[in-house]
Protein backbone atom coordinates (compact mmCIF):
# COMPACT_ATOMS: atom_id res chain seq x y z
CA UNK A 1 0.00 0.00 0.00
CA UNK A 2 2.64 2.07 1.03
CA UNK A 3 3.91 1.65 -2.97
CA UNK A 4 7.71 0.48 -1.58
CA UNK A 5 7.19 -2.53 -3.55
CA UNK A 6 7.92 -1.89 -7.39
CA UNK A 7 7.81 -5.73 -8.37
CA UNK A 8 10.18 -8.90 -8.04
CA UNK A 9 12.39 -10.33 -10.90
CA UNK A 10 14.58 -13.91 -11.42
CA UNK A 11 18.13 -12.90 -11.43
CA UNK A 12 19.75 -14.87 -14.22
CA UNK A 13 23.77 -16.05 -14.05
CA UNK A 14 25.05 -14.25 -17.34
CA UNK A 15 28.37 -16.56 -17.42
CA UNK A 16 25.46 -19.75 -17.56
CA UNK A 17 23.93 -18.34 -20.50
CA UNK A 18 26.77 -17.13 -22.60
CA UNK A 19 27.18 -14.02 -21.74
CA UNK A 20 30.82 -13.48 -19.85
CA UNK A 21 31.57 -10.33 -20.14
CA UNK A 22 30.10 -7.10 -17.68
CA UNK A 23 30.30 -3.93 -18.77
CA UNK A 24 29.76 -0.53 -17.49
CA UNK A 25 29.95 2.43 -20.15
CA UNK A 26 30.03 6.80 -19.75
CA UNK A 27 28.32 8.12 -23.07
CA UNK A 28 29.30 11.86 -24.34
CA UNK A 29 26.43 12.01 -26.54
CA UNK A 30 26.94 14.35 -29.63
CA UNK A 31 24.03 16.38 -29.05
CA UNK A 32 22.84 16.33 -25.36
CA UNK A 33 19.45 17.25 -25.80
CA UNK A 34 18.92 13.82 -27.68
CA UNK A 35 18.48 11.71 -24.42
CA UNK A 36 15.06 11.11 -25.41
CA UNK A 37 16.17 9.39 -29.08
CA UNK A 38 19.10 7.74 -27.51
CA UNK A 39 17.12 6.23 -24.76
CA UNK A 40 14.37 5.01 -27.32
CA UNK A 41 17.43 3.43 -29.41
CA UNK A 42 18.60 2.08 -25.98
CA UNK A 43 15.80 0.26 -25.08
CA UNK A 44 16.28 -1.70 -28.35
CA UNK A 45 19.16 -3.13 -27.58
CA UNK A 46 18.75 -6.36 -25.57
CA UNK A 47 22.45 -6.82 -24.35
CA UNK A 48 21.56 -3.30 -22.32
CA UNK A 49 20.55 -3.86 -19.14
CA UNK A 50 20.55 -0.58 -17.40
CA UNK A 51 20.56 3.20 -18.39
CA UNK A 52 21.08 6.46 -15.80
CA UNK A 53 21.22 9.73 -16.39
CA UNK A 54 23.83 10.81 -14.21
CA UNK A 55 25.68 14.26 -13.22
CA UNK A 56 29.66 14.19 -13.82
CA UNK A 57 32.01 13.80 -16.76
CA UNK A 58 29.10 11.65 -18.59
CA UNK A 59 25.70 12.34 -20.35
CA UNK A 60 24.53 8.77 -19.64
CA UNK A 61 25.72 5.52 -17.90
CA UNK A 62 24.84 1.96 -19.15
CA UNK A 63 25.56 -1.52 -17.93
CA UNK A 64 25.56 -4.07 -20.64
CA UNK A 65 26.22 -7.84 -20.96
CA UNK A 66 28.45 -9.31 -23.88
CA UNK A 67 29.22 -12.66 -24.84
CA UNK A 68 33.20 -11.84 -24.50
CA UNK A 69 35.21 -8.68 -25.35
CA UNK A 70 35.19 -9.60 -29.21
CA UNK A 71 31.21 -9.24 -29.27
CA UNK A 72 30.86 -5.86 -26.96
CA UNK A 73 33.59 -4.44 -29.15
CA UNK A 74 30.75 -5.46 -31.84
CA UNK A 75 28.30 -4.25 -30.09
CA UNK A 76 29.91 -0.91 -29.07
CA UNK A 77 30.95 -0.34 -33.13
CA UNK A 78 27.41 -1.70 -34.46
CA UNK A 79 24.63 -0.63 -31.95
CA UNK A 80 25.97 2.04 -29.59
CA UNK A 81 27.91 4.69 -31.70
CA UNK A 82 25.66 4.71 -34.69
CA UNK A 83 22.97 6.07 -31.80
CA UNK A 84 24.58 9.65 -31.48
CA UNK A 85 27.23 8.67 -29.52
CA UNK A 86 30.57 11.56 -29.87
CA UNK A 87 32.49 9.34 -27.69
CA UNK A 88 32.30 6.49 -24.95
CA UNK A 89 34.45 4.97 -21.35
CA UNK A 90 34.39 1.87 -21.01
CA UNK A 91 34.53 -0.25 -17.90
CA UNK A 92 34.82 -4.37 -17.64
CA UNK A 93 33.73 -6.15 -14.49
CA UNK A 94 35.83 -9.24 -13.54
CA UNK A 95 33.15 -10.49 -11.35
CA UNK A 96 30.06 -8.83 -9.31
CA UNK A 97 31.36 -9.15 -5.58
CA UNK A 98 27.58 -8.29 -4.06
CA UNK A 99 23.92 -7.02 -4.58
CA UNK A 100 21.95 -6.10 -2.87
CA UNK A 101 18.32 -3.91 -1.72
CA UNK A 102 18.43 -0.99 0.11
CA UNK A 103 17.38 -2.07 4.05
CA UNK A 104 13.87 -1.27 5.23
CA UNK A 105 14.75 -0.49 8.86
CA UNK A 106 11.50 1.48 9.84
CA UNK A 107 8.40 2.38 7.43
CA UNK A 108 6.26 4.89 8.41
CA UNK A 109 2.87 5.11 6.62
CA UNK A 110 2.56 8.11 4.70
CA UNK A 111 -0.57 8.80 4.75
Amino acid sequence: NLGILKGSEYLIDSNKIGFETCAYMGFYLKNPGDFSHVVEKLRKIPEVVECHFTTGQYDMFIKLFARNNQHLLEIIHTKLQPIGLSRTETLISFREIFRRQLPIEEVEDLD
